[in-house]
Formats: C-alpha cells, structure tokens, sequence
C-alpha cells in the first residue's frame, strides 16, 4: 500500500490483494539505508485491571492507563533521528518485519501483508502516525491508541488522537493531509471490519502554540460540530446497495484539497435484493465547515 494512503479498502480482501500488489512493486525488500534508520516503536504497557472487563469502556479512564498514555507520548517525542523521518514508512515497515537486508520470500510475504505492519506506522517526513495495541482493552478486536507525531526544526510533538479505538477489520488505516489558507488538515480514516462495515473519518489540525494535533472541527451535527464523520461501507457495486453507479462516501480530501461537497451513505432500513437499500447523504462546505 502506498504512502499517503486517500482511501481506506471496503472489502478487507480487497485492501490486502490492493496492498500487496503495490509493496511488491515498491517496497518488499529491507534496504539497507532503510534497515540502518530503523528505530523500533516503543510498545504501551501497563497493568490490566483483573476485575474489569476489558470490552467495557471503563477500562479507558483507569488511571494507571491515563499515565501509561501520557508516558508514551512522551516516548515517542524521542524519535527525532532524521533518517528515521527521511526514511519511506513502507521500508521501515519491511525491516521491522524482516530484520536483516535483502527481500522477503513468498512465504514472509504472506506472512507480512497479513500482519499488522502494515498499520502500525502512516505518514511522510513531517507527520507520523504511531498505532500502539491496548493490552487490556478490545484485545480480540485490534484495541489500539493512535497517535499523531508534528517534527518541527527536528522536535517531535506527539499527542493521542484516537483513544480506545477497535475494529474487526485487520486494522486497516488510512492517512492524508490537505492545506487550507495556511492550516494543515490531517486525515485518518479508519473501517470497522465485519459483514456490515462502517467507515470513520477522524480530522485533526495543529496548535501552533503548543505543536501538537488538535481535533479540527469540520462537521455541523444535530449536537454540534464534530471532528470525526462515519458512512456506512458497501461490499460490491454501489448499485447492489440502490446507489447511483460510481457512488463513493468520503472523498473529503482530494488531491491535497478538502472537498467542495461529499457522501456518506445512510441504511434507510429497507432490503434491496441481497442488501440493504442505502442513500446518499451530501455535504457541503460553506467556506467555515460542511453541513
């Protein structure tokens, strides 16, 4: 899958033949440039609470876990090397797997496009995006952290954008950026996986006081306005769903841009054939957010 992944994958065996294909062009062979600039991604840990059940929420505001997130902030506020950052995600992706030069067998190959390396690490040479697994909530279902990383003159300013985030997709992540006036706007998109998957769209922008991502507000909700923005996922041709041919939900960013207006598809809660029947839903941007 390449950098600056627009679009996240509706069909996780799509997303897989679809990431597969391109690491086999591009990136399924451990340079040595790219083995020396590898730094390992620390791992979160702290003690899972036996009474608590880690598929209840209450496991996100334990406080040993508020400490364990806050000292991996600031962990990888360390990783300044500026040939880690120079370095493509998709190779460093490849050593960390791989551990030695030279390129991946068949079998590693399967072995690694059905791995979690392909997620644990999005971004180009100014943002990074950090996946850290949970190891006590939604373990079953991929529990992670997500992390946003700014290197500014060669600091790094990390904060947690995701808390407590699961899917039962393989972790599939998308990351993106756009420039409006002189802001930057930060794209990670993220399915849910399973046989009526959902797509969500999180947005972020950065403080210029304090550096580090911040929710950027793009959505005016019945309840206000909001960072984040879901559409239901479809798992064939939109007109097996009742759509217009060629329909797609989310194109918020393109080439570089936020959208003048975008779909999400809604289930109207009616069959259509072998599915259920959906509708578009538009958009539009009214130069300050979309509604």
């Amino acid at each position: 899958m390449i950098q600056n992944t627009v679009r996240i994958s509706f069909i996780l065996l799509f997303f897989l033949a679809f990431a597969a294909e391109n690491f086999a062009q591009k990136a399924m062979i451990c340079k040595p440039t790219a083995l020396a600039a590898l730094v390992p991604l620390p791992e979160l840990k702290y003690d899972c609470d036996e009474d608590s059940d880690e598929s209840e929420d209450a496991v996100l505001s334990q406080p040993n876990r508020r400490q364990a997130l806050a000292f991996y902030a600031r962990t990888l506020e360390k990783l300044t090397d500026a040939e880690w950052w120079r370095t493509p995600v998709e190779d460093l992706a490849v050593c960390d797997f791989l551990k030695k030069t030279g390129a991946l067998t068949d079998e590693q190959r399967q072995d690694y496009e059905f791995s979690d390396y392909l997620y644990r690490l999005r971004g180009n040479g100014r943002f990074r995006v950090v996946v850290a697994k949970d190891p006590c909530y939604q373990t079953g279902f991929n529990g992670a952290n997500v992390f946003l990383l700014n290197r500014v003159r060669g600091e790094v300013f990390a904060a947690e954008v995701i808390d407590g985030f699961y899917t039962r997709a393989d972790f599939p992540l998308g990351f993106e950026t756009a420039s409006r006036e002189q802001e930057t706007i930060i794209e990670i998109a993220t399915t849910s996986g399973g046989l009526y998957p959902s797509e969500t769209y999180y947005y972020f922008t950065i403080d210029p006081t304090t550096k580090r991502a911040v929710p950027k507000k793009l959505f005016k909700e019945k309840g206000g306005f909001a960072n984040q923005i879901s559409s239901k996922a479809i798992l064939g041709e939109p007109e097996e769903y009742g759509l217009p041919p060629r329909s797609e939900a989310l194109r918020i960013i393109v080439n570089g841009r936020l959208a003048r207006s975008f779909y999400v598809f809604e289930d109207t809660g009616e069959k259509f054939g072998d599915n259920s029947k959906f509708v578009r839903r538009v958009y539009k941007w009214n130069g300050r957010f979309y509604e």
